[in-house]
C-alpha cells in the first residue's frame, strides 16, 4: 500500500460561500498538521490520478512466527497490572451498539484492519490484523483472508462466518451505532472458513478505516455464539472478543477489569504469546486534574488527555512521561436543536444562530482554557484531512456583527437562551466563557448542566434548544461528517436533516476521486458553516501521560493503547 503525505490534497475552488465576511478574515499564515491522512487500499481499476504509486493487495507480518529474543528485549518483564484512566463513563461495551467510543475496547476486541503510524515519517497507514489480507479484485469487491487459529475468550473459532455474523448485525441492528460505517456494503460472503467476500453497493474508499479501531471503536468483533446465547442486555455489560485481554469485572460508573487472555493468537518479541501485563484496571473520573492527582500518587499508571493547566506538572516530574498526539485532537464545538418548533430551528432564526458564532472570541478561549495545547477552531475538518480548506467561510471574533444579526431577527434587545452542557469541569469551563461572551452582546444564558449519558439521550431526542459538547478528531472525514450529520449518525445532536448534505456526503464516500472528495467536503463545510446548526470554537491537543514504569507504549490515533499487547511494566 502506498503512504500518502500528510497535507490536503490542492483541490478545485469551493463555491463561494453565502457570507462571505468572516471568510475574507482567513489568515494567510501555514497552518499545522493536525490530522494526517490515511493511505486507502485501492484497486488498480480505479487508482486516482494522485497515487504515488500502483495500488497492490495488503498482507500483514506473520506475528504467530516467533519473535527470536535480542539483548532488547530481555528487559521485557511480564505480569503486574495496569491502572488507567477514563474520563467519560462507559454508555455500553457493546462495540456495534455504544453511542460514544470506549478507550479500553482494543483491549477485548479485535479487528480486521488496523491503523498504524510510522514515527519516522509520521505517516500512516491501514494495515491488516484479524484479517491477514485483502485483496480488491474490481471496485465494488473485497476479498479478506482471516488469519488462521484464532479464538474467542469462550474457547469458539474466530472465521468468515463469525465476521459475516459481526458485519450484518452492525449494518442492521435497530441501535447499531455502525450503520455509517457499514453503507456501502451489499452482502457479505463466506465461501470458506477463512475467506469473506464483501460485494458493495459502490466504491467504498473509507471502508478500510471504518473496520478499525479508528471509528469509535464500532467494528469489533464479538463471539456469535456468546452474543446469541445471552442477549444484547448482557452483552453491553459484558464483553467476549479475541483481544489480548479478556472481561473480568464491570462496576458501572467506577471501573472495568480485564485480564490476560492465555489463548491470544499474537507472540511478543520475547517469543511467547502476549500480552505482557496480567490485567488492566480501567477507572472512570469526569476530572483530569484529580486524575492527574491519583497518576502522580501512584493509583494510576496511564491517562489518555489531560487540561492544558496541568502541562507544566507534568513536565516537571521526573517520574512521568509524556507523549503528544497532535492527530488525536479534542474539538469543541456548538449545537442547535433543528427540530420543528425548537426556539432556534428554521430560516427565520438563523441569522440568531450566525450572531452566536460571530459573539465568541475564539483566540482567547484557546489560550485560556487550552494553556499552551489549544488553538482556535473554525470548522470540523481539520488540517491533513481530505476537505480541510481555509476558503471554507469561518466566523471570527465580531460583536458588532452579532448584534446587527440579533437585530436584524427582531431581538435587538437581546435573547434568553438555556446552554446544556456535560457536567465535567472543562466543560463547565467552556460554557462559563460562552456565557460571557454571549452575554456582551445581549444573549442572555443560563448554564445547565447534565450527566453525560443523560445530557446524549436529551439531545438526541431534541429535549434542548442550544448545547456545547467535545468530539475527538478521526482518520476518516466521511465518518466524522456522518458521524454527526447523517440520519444514522449516532451523534446528531442537532438533529439535523438536510438532503443537500446527505448527498454530497453518499457521493464523497463512495469515489476515489480524492479532488472530488476535497471539493464535496468543502461544500458540505460552507452548508454547514451557513446554516449554523453546528459551531466550531477551539481544539485541544491530544497527550498521552504515563508513569516511567510503563513501557514501550505509543499513543494511536483514537485509543492510548492501539499497541496494548506491546506495552509492559517495569516494576
Amino acid at each position: 500500500m502506498s503512504v500518502l503525505a500528510a497535507c490536503a490534497p490542492q483541490a478545485p475552488a469551493p463555491a463561494k460561500p453565502a457570507d462571505t465576511t468572516a471568510a475574507k478574515a482567513a489568515t494567510s499564515a501555514p497552518t499545522a498538521q493536525v490530522a494526517a491522512q490515511v493511505a486507502v487500499a485501492t484497486p488498480a481499476q480505479a487508482a486516482p490520478a494522485q497515487a504515488t504509486a500502483a495500488p497492490k493487495p495488503a498482507e500483514a507480518a506473520k506475528p504467530t512466527e516467533a519473535a527470536k529474543p535480542t539483548a532488547a528485549t530481555a528487559a521485557i518483564k511480564r505480569g503486574g497490572t495496569l491502572n488507567m484512566h477514563r474520563q467519560n463513563d462507559w454508555p455500553s461495551l457493546d462495540p456495534h451498539t455504544a453511542q460514544a467510543s470506549n478507550i479500553d475496547i482494543s483491549l477485548v476486541y479485535d479487528f480486521l484492519a488496523t491503523v498504524v503510524r510510522d514515527p519516522a515519517t509520521n505517516t500512516w497507514d491501514v494495515k491488516p490484523s484479524l484479517a491477514e489480507s485483502w485483496d480488491i479484485p474490481e471496485p465494488t469487491t473485497i476479498v479478506f483472508k482471516l488469519r488462521p487459529n484464532v479464538k474467542f475468550h469462550d474457547g469458539t473459532d474466530f472465521n468468515a462466518e463469525a465476521v459475516k455474523w459481526n458485519l450484518e448485525r452492525m449494518m442492521t441492528h435497530p441501535k447499531s451505532s455502525a450503520k455509517n460505517q457499514t453503507a456501502t456494503i451489499d452482502t457479505v460472503e463466506a465461501p470458506d472458513p477463512l475467506t469473506v467476500r464483501l460485494k458493495l453497493k459502490a466504491p467504498s474508499p473509507a471502508l478500510f478505516v471504518n473496520l478499525s479501531s479508528d471509528s469509535n471503536n464500532v467494528a469489533g468483533m464479538m463471539s456469535p455464539t456468546w452474543a446469541q446465547k445471552v442477549g444484547d442486555d448482557v452483552v453491553a455489560r459484558e464483553a467476549v472478543g479475541t483481544g489480548p485481554f479478556r472481561f473480568a469485572e464491570y462496576q458501572p460508573s467506577n471501573k472495568v477489569t480485564y485480564k490476560k487472555f492465555d489463548g491470544y493468537w499474537k507472540q511478543g518479541a520475547d517469543g511467547k504469546p502476549l500480552p505482557y501485563p496480567d490485567e488492566v484496571v480501567v477507572s472512570y473520573n469526569a476530572d483530569w486534574s484529580a486524575a492527574l492527582v491519583q497518576l502522580r500518587a501512584g493509583q494510576l499508571d496511564l491517562m489518555w488527555g489531560i487540561s492544558g493547566k496541568d502541562l507544566p506538572t507534568i513536565q516537571n516530574n521526573p517520574a512521568l512521561q509524556h507523549l503528544a498526539a497532535p492527530w488525536a485532537a479534542t474539538m469543541y464545538q456548538l449545537s442547535f436543536n433543528s427540530q420543528p418548533g425548537a426556539k432556534f430551528a428554521g430560516d427565520n432564526m438563523k441569522k440568531v444562530r450566525q450572531a452566536f458564532n460571530y459573539a465568541l472570541d475564539r483566540d482567547s478561549i484557546a489560550r485560556a482554557l487550552g494553556s499552551g495545547i489549544g488553538e482556535p477552531n473554525y470548522y470540523y475538518l481539520v488540517p491533513g484531512h481530505i476537505g480541510f480548506s481555509d476558503n471554507v467561510m469561518k466566523y471570527t471574533f465580531q460583536p458588532e456583527k452579532a448584534k446587527q444579526l440579533l437585530a436584524e431577527s427582531g431581538f435587538a434587545e437581546g435573547i434568553d437562551v438555556t446552554i446544556d452542557f456535560i457536567s465535567r469541569p472543562e466543560d463547565q469551563q467552556n460554557a462559563q466563557l460562552y456565557q460571557q461572551m454571549l452575554g456582551a452582546v445581549g444573549i442572555r444564558a443560563t448554564l445547565q448542566p447534565s450527566e453525560r449519558i443523560a445530557w446524549v439521550q436529551k439531545t438526541l431526542s431534541g429535549s434542548y434548544d442550544f448545547g456545547t459538547f467535545q468530539s475527538p478528531v478521526r482518520p476518516e472525514p466521511d465518518f466524522m461528517l456522518s458521524n454527526v450529520l447523517s440520519e444514522n449518525g449516532p451523534s446528531n445532536y442537532m438533529n439535523w436533516q438536510d438532503e443537500e448534505i446527505q448527498g454530497k456526503l453518499r457521493e464523497a464516500r463512495t469515489t476515489y476521486d480524492t479532488a472530488r472528495r476535497q471539493q464535496l467536503y468543502e461544500q458540505v463545510q460552507n452548508r454547514i458553516a451557513d446554516e449554523a446548526y453546528m459551531g466550531f470554537t477551539w481544539r485541544r491537543s491530544g497527550m498521552l501521560v504515563a508513569s516511567k514504569a510503563v513501557q514501550n507504549v505509543a499513543p494511536g490515533w483514537t485509543v492510548p493503547l492501539t499497541n496494548s499487547t506491546e506495552m509492559w511494566l517495569d516494576r
